[in-house]
């Protein structure tokens, strides 16, 4: 039986960590590497009226760390990865569940006075900004990185188009229509998704039980142990 490779479209740096993450948990594991999205770090300034910090990703953490920001306003992120991040800049974050959807309750139920700074990238889902502008509280959107999709490589073709079994981990929408555009695969290619939102542009995509890193690797066991 041929080998399994794991095949990672997130940007080198953060592709890098999955792959050690992966390997310590499953054992070796072949890894090649097809970024399909790079990220453009933008300068922002400071937010002096913000109360509340939010971050959806690591990118808007580092794009706040570039522009050396303050650290001592309340602090929520959307996962783990993000928190863990932001309290290694000085951040005192609150971990909410993963999504979106769990970040807006967890803000609407949070009673929050004063203003609240989203801090994202160009491309953005769920409409956090405006829906919880709707439920009454006072946020401004900061737009902290641009995210610009790229062609999959050449090797990265090559690759799915062969007969051996082949994991591609998708960690977003965006990405996953942009993985679509290339295929369909066979049947040795299997897809696992973060989240049902980014399963609708694979059909046929394994949905990771979390969203989060956690998940991803669960249903990468689960893939190589079927």
């Amino acid at each position: 039986m041929q080998p399994t490779t794991l095949l990672l479209t997130r940007p080198r740096a953060v592709s890098e960590m999955f792959a050690k993450q992966v390997q310590d948990t499953v054992g070796p594991l072949q890894v090649l590497i097809a970024s399909l999205i790079e990220i453009e770090l933008l300068k922002i300034h400071a937010a002096p009226d913000a109360q509340t910090i939010v971050f959806t990703s690591r990118n808007g953490v580092l794009a706040w760390e570039c522009a050396e920001l303050p650290t001592e306003a309340r602090c929520y992120c959307v996962g783990q990865a993000t928190a863990d991040a932001a309290r290694a800049l000085g951040f005192e974050p609150y971990v909410s569940g993963g999504t979106v959807e769990h970040l807006a309750n967890d803000l609407k139920n949070a009673a929050l006075m004063g203003e609240v700074l989203h801090v994202h990238g160009e491309h953005t889902r769920g409409d956090l900004v405006e829906r919880l502008n709707a439920n009454g509280l006072n946020v401004r959107g900061l737009i902290a990185y641009k995210q610009h999709l790229l062609e999959l490589s050449e090797n990265a073709q090559n690759l799915l188009l062969g007969g051996a079994p082949v994991i591609v981990p998708l960690f977003s929408p965006r990405t996953a229509a942009q993985f679509a555009k290339t295929g369909p695969y066979g049947s040795q290619v299997d897809v696992i998704a973060i989240s049902n939102s980014a399963a609708q542009a694979c059909p046929g995509a394994h949905v990771a039980p979390s969203p989060n890193v956690d998940g991803m690797i669960t249903a990468i066991k689960a893939v190589l142990s079927a």
